[in-house]
């Protein structure tokens, strides 16, 4: 039988992030994917392709939630993406806890540079307080990892190591820090621990600039893996070759940088 995911992320208009590319990768690793969009996130070519930002009713995320999972069996997986304002989270986690989905990977979308207060900081505050614990597998980029570690700075493999045990100790089942490129090994390199296992995973860097929609890709294909019944290092390890291709193949545009492109990944 075909094992479903269910996105819950932004829609990138343009197919280069976002619940698009959830889709895209769900669909090239062999599982139906379903959306649930949190926000629209579209360019604006006038301003230097700066991102424009709509809101979607937390009332509407829930029906989107609440339709996948009326008309499909069970629901396999479920990938978080992009949520964007605390009454969006709210309503993420209500549905969370609602399902009780059998796999849930979070691709945390941390904006707060600082402590300072306002918007960003009680939406970083609310993912933390609300998703983060129901998340069986957590994937912060390098900034990302710091934050929820708790710490200054990484600049090497051991604080990586060290970020991601104090993420899992903080209640994550299972935690992918990704370095990338940023550490200076020549490698794309990110740290997977589970409580048991630590294991650097490392792939050959292609090229040294930002591909957008590579973080998508790689929590997308964990996603799809996990639904087909994967063990979450095994998973991770197949999503970094997924992200390799689609790195590889990446698609070239008017945008100051590049588009992941998922379509010829052959496993």
């Amino acid at each position: 039988m075909t094992k479903i995911a269910l996105a819950i992320a932004g829609s990138e208009a343009t197919g280069g992030a976002g619940a698009q590319t959830d889709i895209k990768t769900f669909h090239q690793l062999g599982v139906y994917g379903c959306t649930a969009l949190t926000c629209i996130v579209s360019f604006d070519p006038a301003n230097d392709f700066g991102h424009r930002f709509v809101q979607i009713d937390p009332q509407v995320i829930h029906d989107q939630i609440e339709a996948s999972v009326g008309v499909h069996s069970q629901i396999d997986a479920v990938k978080i993406g992009m949520l964007g304002t605390p009454t969006t989270i709210g309503a993420v986690a209500d549905a969370l806890k609602t399902y009780q989905f059998p796999q849930v990977v979070l691709d945390p979308v941390l904006i707060c540079k600082g402590q300072e207060p306002g918007a960003a900081l009680d939406t970083d505050n609310a993912l933390r307080e609300q998703v983060l614990p129901l998340a069986d597998l957590v994937t912060p980029n390098l900034f990302e990892t710091q934050v929820l570690a708790g710490v200054d700075e990484i600049t090497t493999v051991d604080q990586l190591k060290d970020a991601a045990r104090r993420i899992h100790d903080h209640g994550v089942p299972a935690v992918l820090a990704k370095a990338g490129t940023l550490l200076g090994t020549g490698t794309a390199l990110d740290v997977f621990y589970d409580g048991q296992t630590m294991e650097v995973l490392e792939v050959p860097a292609v090229g040294s600039e930002r591909v957008s929609g590579a973080g998508c890709t790689l929590a997308a294909a964990i996603t799809a893996e996990l639904a087909k019944g994967a063990e979450p290092l095994q998973a991770c390890r197949t999503a970094k070759q997924v992200v390799v291709s689609a790195i590889e193949n990446r698609m070239h545009g008017k945008a100051p940088f590049d588009y992941a492109y998922q379509g010829c990944y052959t496993g």
